[in-house]
Formats: structure tokens, C-alpha cells, sequence
């Protein structure tokens, strides 16, 4: 399948990256691999098998429908549904793996979970639940009183058994005081929980809060973009979370190539609106992505304010940052490849994201650049942009997301 870019995604990085996780972790924690939105769009089958094989004991979903999916593939690591799922019956496709503690499902509410406890009274059955705790975030879960009531629910019910109590942080990666307050308040339930039934994990950390400081690590980590090898938010150097960061692989790489070159004289504009003008005669490349291709509009920049760069390397050897400029088409972009890129520049490899972050196209500053966060990037990448596969030198699968759907 020809393609005018493709994401690369390195397993023996990704397999790497939980090593290094789990030799940071306390002892006794375990680690949960999150693998939403089709493992943030880089194939959530592919990512849970490497996951699975490298020591991951849970996998992490928003979806039933990407449950479903893990199941079909044949992985067999218990997965956790994040999100408040509604609307079961006894005939619901993912009951057998309920049935067989294949996957387990956060209460959110009094009402999902009494729809549960029907639901499993009904069929006889028993269902592991994890009770989500909302310490800030505001966006799922129940407030201290009520997870306490329903914590002790799901103790007392012959058909609900308490797998886990969780929290999710508002911000761990960029405001401490704030996870500080937050996991004030989450162990504060805790403790007025009381007594937690044997298997019950207490989970609170994603990849930043486990970065952070070991006191978030409890008895389980969800680990999202760590296994891709980042840390979000702010790492200050000789913390913790930079020791992490330092020794993890970057598992991503997009690219392409420079389409056409021209020469532009000083003056004139390029792109729509003329967003951009040139203050001295240059080269514009052209590569093939977009924002249809999910490029954020927001990476070209203008004068007064610079976009984001990628990284161009022509047949001769030699490496420049260029930025983007000018305003982001629906399938290409314009690069500023300097006065020599007429000669040096046509069919030259783009690294558009990849390498660590000072790369000049590192996944973290290619978000920062463009005012999103770093797996708005990686799951905003089209559908249509090809996905492979690289486990360390051995081998290179393909995979059309487009044909896959």
C-alpha cells in the first residue's frame, strides 16, 4: 500500500518503556496498561500484545466496544472498562467475559451501579467493580460520601465483588500542590472506607503521578504514554519523574517526504491567507500532510508567531529544522527549507514527530508548539496514514487502519 507517510511504532521500544516503568515502581505495585482509543490510535491489539508480553497484568479501556475487541484478538490480561457503561442486558456480547472475570467495570454512580447489581442477580453471576473516586477532576466517578456508600455496596452484595477503588488525577504532570490535595482527599476516603476485601487494588497514578513520586503508586499504575515513551507535563530535571523520563525510548515516528520545492523572493506570502511572509529569498518545501492527515492547524506559524518544526534530511546527508509555515492545508503543509533547499530539498525524508524531545521534532514539543497535548497528536493521526510495525531489527508488519475498520 503506497502511502505519503506513515507512522513507525517500535514494540522492542514499547516493550523497553514498561521495563523501565516497572523497575520505578514500588514494591508490590503492578501496572496497567492504557490502551484506549485504539491504543491511542497506533492499534490497540497491536500495543496490548506487546503489553501483555512484557509483564503487564491489566489492560485498560474507555469502551466496551474496545474490550470486544481485545477479546476477539485473543489477549488474555484482564481488562478494565474505564468508562460508565449503561444499557446492559443478560444477552449483552460481553457477558461471558463478565461472567468469566475477563473484564472488570468502574462504577461511576448509585445507578450504574444498581443497574449492575440487577444485571448480575438476574444472570447469576458475579461482577468485579472498581469504584472510581472524584477527587477534582470532575469528570467521572462520585464525590468522597457517596464512593464510600457505594464501596460498601459492592462489599455487602453477593453479586458485585470490589476489585478496586481509583481516583484520576487533574493534573499531575504540571501542578503538584493541586495532586498533592487531591490524593489528600483520596486517601481520606480510603481511611473512611475502612477495611478493603482481599484482591481489592487501590489505583490513583497514570504515567505523570507515577513518574512524580512513588507515595501515588499504591497497588496498581495505569500506564498510557509512558509505554510510547514520554512523560506529560513538566519534568523537572534530577526528579524523579526526569530519572523516568531519561531512560525511556520514544516508540513513534511519523514521516514523510518533501513533494516539491520552489523559490520564494522576499515579500511574498505563502498559504491561505498569506499568513506567512518572507523576510529574505528562501525555499519552501511541500509534504504531504495535513490536517486531514492530523496535522493541528496550529503548527504553522507566521512571523510573529513560529509554529512547529520537523526535521528534513536530504539524500547528501545534511539535517535542518524547518518550521512550518503559513496556515496548515487540508493535505499538505509548507516548510521553510532555507536558500539551499531548491538543490538539496526535493524527496528529502521528514520526520514530522519522533525522536526525544530536543529533537526538534520530538512528540512534547511538537504539541507544546501547536497548543494540544501530546496524545491529541498521537490520536488525532488519520486513519489513512499507515501504520507499521518494528520490533527492534527483526521484521516490519503493516496495517491500513482504513481497510481494518
Amino acid at each position: 500500500m503506497h502511502s505519503d507517510s506513515q507512522i513507525q511504532v517500535d514494540l522492542s521500544a514499547v516493550s523497553h518503556n514498561i521495563a523501565v516503568i516497572m523497575r520505578t515502581l514500588s514494591s508490590g505495585t503492578a501496572c496497567c496498561g492504557v490502551i484506549k482509543a485504539d491504543g491511542y490510535g497506533l492499534g490497540g491489539c497491536q500495543i496490548a500484545e506487546t503489553l501483555q508480553e512484557a509483564g503487564v497484568g491489566t489492560l485498560a479501556v474507555f469502551r466496551v466496544q474496545e474490550a470486544l475487541e481485545l477479546l476477539s484478538a485473543g489477549l488474555t490480561a484482564p481488562i478494565l472498562v474505564l468508562g460508565p457503561v449503561r444499557g446492559w442486558s443478560t444477552m449483552h456480547p460481553l457477558m461471558p467475559a463478565l461472567v468469566a472475570g475477563e473484564v472488570e467495570l468502574v462504577v461511576h454512580d448509585q445507578s450504574q451501579f444498581e443497574e449492575l447489581e440487577g444485571l448480575a442477580a438476574a444472570s447469576g453471576i458475579v461482577i468485579g467493580v472498581h469504584v472510581e473516586v472524584d477527587t477534582g477532576l470532575r469528570r467521572g466517578g462520585c464525590r468522597g460520601g457517596h464512593a464510600v456508600e457505594l464501596t460498601h455496596a459492592a462489599i455487602r452484595s453477593p453479586h458485585m465483588r470490589l476489585a478496586g477503588v481509583m481516583t484520576h488525577f487533574t493534573d499531575a504532570g504540571c501542578d503538584a500542590a493541586s495532586t498533592l490535595r487531591e490524593h489528600a482527599l483520596f486517601r481520606t476516603t480510603l481511611d473512611r472506607i475502612g477495611g478493603l476485601p482481599r484482591g481489592c487494588r487501590v489505583h490513583a497514578a497514570a504515567t505523570a503521578a507515577a513518574a512524580q513520586s512513588p507515595a501515588f503508586h499504591h497497588d496498581l499504575v495505569r500506564i498510557g504514554l509512558g509505554w510510547a515513551g514520554w512523560v506529560p507535563g513538566t519534568v523537572p530535571p534530577g526528579s524523579h519523574a526526569a530519572a523516568m523520563a531519561g531512560a525511556l525510548r520514544p516508540a513513534v515516528t511519523w514521516t514523510s517526504s518533501v513533494s516539491h520545492v520552489h523559490r520564494l523572493e522576499r515579500g511574498h506570502r505563502v498559504g491561505y491567507g498569506g499568513r506567512w511572509l518572507a523576510a529574505k529569498a528562501t525555499c519552501i518545501g511541500l509534504v504531504p500532510v495535513g490536517y486531514a492527515d492530523g496535522i493541528p492547524p496550529a503548527a504553522g506559524g507566521t512571523p510573529e508567531a513560529p509554529g512547529a518544526t520537523v526535521l528534513v534530511e536530504s539524500a547528501g546527508g545534511w539535517t535542518i529544522r524547518a518550521p512550518i509555515i503559513g496556515a496548515v492545508s487540508m493535505d499538505q503543509i509548507a516548510v521553510d527549507l532555507g536558500p539551499d533547499g531548491e538543490h538539496h530539498g526535493l524527496g528529502a525524508a521528514v520526520t514530522v514527530v519522533g525522536g526525544a524531545n530536543g529533537s526538534g521534532a520530538g512528540l512534547p514539543e511538537f504539541a507544546a508548539a501547536c497548543g494540544v497535548t501530546p496524545h491529541q497528536v498521537l490520536v488525532g493521526i488519520g486513519p489513512k496514514v499507515q501504520r507499521t510495525y518494528r520490533n527492534g531489527s527483526v521484521g516490519v508488519t503493516e496495517r491500513s487502519l482504513a481497510a481494518a475498520v
